[in-house]
């Protein structure tokens, strides 16, 4: 279900849910970088105003965490596309990074188990934003065709 089809009165609660998702994600990649910057725990929760032991859980809870790739606003393509639900990034951004993202290639069946579970960073998460409302089909439509050139091809054959 897109935002567009939620109704008018919920659209505040389903953005403001959207967006505490990544603000919450993007704490904890910043609690990442002031440990990698070598800062005690003690100094990070004197400037966040919280115990020490508060610091150390919310640290291991970030070590799990995965940092974008360099020039993309996510570390995988579902991401990306929740900062586009959450209005964090417009349409343009979210298709020049979802066609520039280097995905990862799913996984194959065996032929007889038909269960199949993809890691993080393959298309089948274009496929799952879709899904879940957080683009729409537009928008992974437009993703496909510019990666496989079909969208210069029908431009430049328009233009005969």
């Amino acid at each position: 279900m897109t935002i567009a089809e939620v109704p008018p009165e919920a659209r505040a609660a389903v953005l403001a849910r959207r967006r505490k998702e990544m603000v919450e994600l993007d704490y904890r990649r910043e609690l990442r970088r002031l440990d990698q910057h070598g800062y005690s725990q003690r100094e990070i929760a004197k400037w966040l105003g919280i115990a020490q032991p508060s610091v150390l859980s919310a640290l291991r809870t970030a070590a799990k965490v995965t940092m974008p790739l360099d020039g993309f606003s996510g570390a995988t393509p579902y991401e990306i596309c929740q900062r586009y639900a959450a209005d964090f990034i417009d349409r343009a951004k979210l298709v020049d990074e979802l066609t520039r993202f280097p995905y990862v290639k799913g996984v194959q069946t065996d032929g007889y188990d038909s269960l199949i579970v993809d890691p993080d960073g393959t298309w089948s998460e274009v496929g799952d934003a879709v899904r879940r409302g957080l683009i729409e089909d537009e928008v992974c439509e437009e993703v496909c065709n510019r990666r496989h050139g079909i969208a210069v091809a029908r431009a430049e054959h328009a233009d005969t």
